[in-house]
């Protein structure tokens, strides 16, 4: 499947995607760490904790940025938000420079409102290792493209 369409969401049960290679370095996990105040709460350096290791938190943080840039979707038909996750593991450590492979499995695709939920297993392995890092499944809402517009027309 090229590019995949709004009407095409209900047959993509199955259809997976794979994602371009990325790595997490220094400047994304100071940032991430400024972001979300762990800077601030762990302020007491723990001497077993590596480094280079990358926080799960951030690699979760990544699943949707990673997904818009893998999704062969088409914004032209629809657009989607995030609907919430199901379950999350983080599996295997994965440390700064690391390349991180990313796949996309969609689960389900249920009919919500004027639009779809839909399901996918996000899967983060760091290349070269056979167990993921992190697996999440992850639920999203699809709306044909104009339903946002009609809307916010109507309030």
């Amino acid at each position: 499947m090229t590019e995949m369409t709004f009407d095409d969401l209900p047959q993509s049960v199955g259809h997976i995607t794979q994602g371009a290679p990325f790595a997490l370095g220094e400047e994304e996990l100071d940032a991430f760490a400024k972001a979300t105040w762990l800077d601030k709460a762990y302020l007491d350096d723990i001497p077993e904790f590596p480094e280079t290791l990358v926080e799960g938190f951030l690699l979760l943080s990544m699943l949707d940025a990673a997904a818009k840039l893998a999704s062969p979707a088409s914004s032209s038909t629809m657009w989607g938000l995030n609907y919430g996750l199901d379950r999350v593991r983080f599996i295997a450590p994965v440390h700064m420079g690391q390349r991180v492979l990313s796949t996309y499995e969609i689960l389900a695709v249920e009919p919500k409102d004027n639009g779809y939920k839909v399901l996918r297993r996000c899967t983060f392995t760091v290349e070269g290792q056979d167990r993921p890092a992190m697996v999440a499944d992850w639920w999203s809402l699809a709306f044909p493209r104009g339903t946002v517009e009609r809307a916010r027309e109507r309030s």
